[in-house]
């Protein structure tokens, strides 16, 4: 195991040092991310492009005489005939250039690719007919373009090209492949359509076009606008920057954003709730600075990682004034902006009423594979970030049942020393297990940082697959304990710095933690808890303290989970969680 590779300043390993923070609560140095900031235009065209097109000539025409009622009345019929005549010409001349610009441009004798954006403007209209109105697949149309007009462009490419035009069939009424005789377009193509479905929203299939969210409710526009502010964000920030390609966005966990919202849920949980408004609003305090240098990270965080939090902790009323804060917050530093469009649309959807939870967690659940698939298609992202966008998506489809420890129902019970109910147990027992607890969003900086700091090592690479998806080996125990040693041996030898040793020794500790619990080894669960959490610091220790008190009073002691709760609200950090909003404020 080559641990002392895993410091190379060169490679993932150092991008991380500004993600050491949010697992340890050590301060570190690091280099800032690159960032982008949309601007207020609705096309990621950039402008000089977009001067580049040949102007509009504009002619000053002469003002026709005006005429009283009665020249009116003493109109002849010829000239009336002469009129008439002239607007049906007019008429007839409009539909012809509309049907001339369905039928695009002569063919090429050589073939053409297009490889600028204004490339792609003589056929506009022929595409949005064929693309939109007609409902035709994507791979009917290249055929259909390279036979008749010797288009030469890749799926990619056009896929690219109808998210700058806006051309998008998500969140439409099905409509059945077009094949009409009387077509606009019949006398410039002689294709076949397919009778195929819609365009399948994802890869696996995961969603389809009988999703309640898809059909003809009120909530289609805003689930059109929310899909198309995705795939506008993401096109755009890659065609500001290209480098924006390689940026370490698995290493983007540096700001704490989501783990205050995730305090104050917990905090909320067990009514805490003088503390859990007061690290409620350092969350929306923190919204301004992800909006201040948006990235791939803060684009999902701030528009459906955080959203599917608050939802999934059964929190409507925050979840409702988040997106009318997010909202106008972008609107106000902004403009027009995807992120200000996907707020749009969570607010139009959550004034249809509080029994939407289903459909709002549906939509959050489709922004994500959306995200991802995406991210999936842009050519040259970083094998991580498509690792890492297609995680967070399978972390966005897990629904969590708030019932379990934690509650305030659960730990009343406990305390008064009733008799469980057998039955239950075992449902619950079994429910946990099907759950895929550790696939969540906050696990993802645990899983990348021993896969940047460990450096690709194939140990800690297995073990920490297994840990992510729950699938534990029955060896995996061991395993982990004999990488804690080895580990603790190189710190120890001066071979392994002390800063990543100890991010290190706090993960495989939570992962022995984790299997533990999955087992119910509930004394030796205890053990790795406590050594964890002496190693945790800040909200972070909040989070395994309130999850560990959980446990102890269900399946441990009680009085130890009294004496856990008592040392986490005495904690100076609720000092500077006060300081840090006033700060903030001012």
């Amino acid at each position: 195991m080559d641990l002392d590779g895993s410091t190379s300043p060169d490679g993932g390993p150092m991008a991380l040092l500004v993600a050491a923070e949010d697992l340890t609560g050590l301060v570190l140095d690091g280099d800032e991310i690159q960032v982008f900031v949309k601007e207020e235009t609705t096309s990621p065209v950039s402008n000089t492009s977009k001067s580049s097109q040949i102007p509009s000539l504009k002619f000053k025409t002469k003002a026709p005489p005006r005429t009283s009622g009665a020249a009116d009345g003493n109109q002849t019929g010829a000239s009336r005939h002469h009129t008439t005549k002239s607007g049906r010409r007019g008429s007839k001349a409009a539909a012809a250039a509309k049907a001339a610009a369905l039928r695009g441009p002569h063919p090429s004798p050589h073939p053409i690719v297009p490889r600028r954006v204004e490339d792609w403007d003589p056929w506009k209209g022929l595409l949005h007919e064929l693309y939109i109105a007609q409902n035709r697949i994507l791979r009917d149309i290249i055929q259909l373009m390279e036979t008749n007009y010797n288009l030469k462009a890749t799926p990619k490419m056009y896929k690219n090209q109808f998210a700058r035009w806006g051309f998008f069939k998500y969140a439409v009424k099905r409509r059945p492949r077009y094949n009409s005789d009387d077509s606009p377009t019949d006398d410039a193509y002689d294709g076949n359509s397919s009778s195929s479905s819609m365009v399948s929203l994802s890869r696996n299939n995961s969603y389809s076009t009988s999703s309640p969210i898809l059909l003809g409710s009120d909530s289609s526009r805003a689930t059109q606008l929310g899909l198309t502010a995705i795939r506008r964000f993401l096109h755009g920030y890659i065609d500001l920057d290209v480098s924006n390609l390689q940026l370490e966005e698995v290493a983007g966990y540096v700001d704490p954003c989501y783990r205050y919202f995730k305090v104050s849920m917990d905090l909320f949980d067990l009514r805490e709730n003088t503390t859990g408004g007061e690290v409620l609003r350092l969350a929306f305090l923190q919204i301004e600075r992800k909006l201040e240098k948006p990235t791939m990270k803060s684009f999902s965080d701030l528009c459906f990682v955080v959203p599917h939090l608050l939802l999934e902790s059964g929190r409507l009323d925050i979840l409702k004034a988040y997106f009318r804060y997010l909202a106008r917050l972008t609107n106000v530093k902004f403009g027009n902006h995807p992120v200000s469009e996907i707020a749009a649309s969570f607010v139009e959807m959550c004034e249809e009423g509080s029994k939407n939870e289903e459909k709002l967690m549906s939509y959050i659940q489709l922004l994500s594979q959306v995200n991802a698939d995406v991210i999936e298609d842009i050519p040259g992202v970083l094998g991580r970030t498509r690792e890492w966008a297609r995680n967070q998506s399978l972390a966005c489809q897990q629904r969590e049942d708030r019932s379990r420890s934690g509650s305030p129902n659960s730990s009343t019970a406990s305390s008064k020393g009733s008799p469980p109910d057998m039955s239950m147990a075992v449902s619950v027992r079994d429910r946990d297990k099907k759950r895929h607890h550790m696939l969540r969003v906050e696990a993802q900086s645990v899983y990348w940082a021993q896969k940047l700091v460990m450096s690709g090592d194939p140990e800690s690479n297995a073990l920490a697959e297994q840990w992510l998806n729950k699938e534990f080996g029955h060896d995996f125990e061991p395993r982990v304990k004999a990488l804690l040693e080895r580990l603790k041996m190189m710190r120890d030898s001066g071979l392994f710095p002390e800063v990543f040793a100890k991010m290190m020794e706090c993960l495989f500790i939570g992962w022995l933690f984790d299997y533990c619990e999955y087992v119910e080894e509930w004394e030796e669960a205890f053990v790795w808890g406590r050594q964890g959490l002496a190693l945790s610091a800040n909200e972070q220790y909040v989070i395994w303290s309130i999850h560990l008190e959980g446990v102890m009073r269900e399946h441990g002691s009680v009085m130890e989970a009294d004496a856990l709760k008592r040392k986490r609200q005495d904690m100076d950090w609720m000092e500077q969680v006060r300081a840090q909003v006033d700060k903030l404020t001012l």
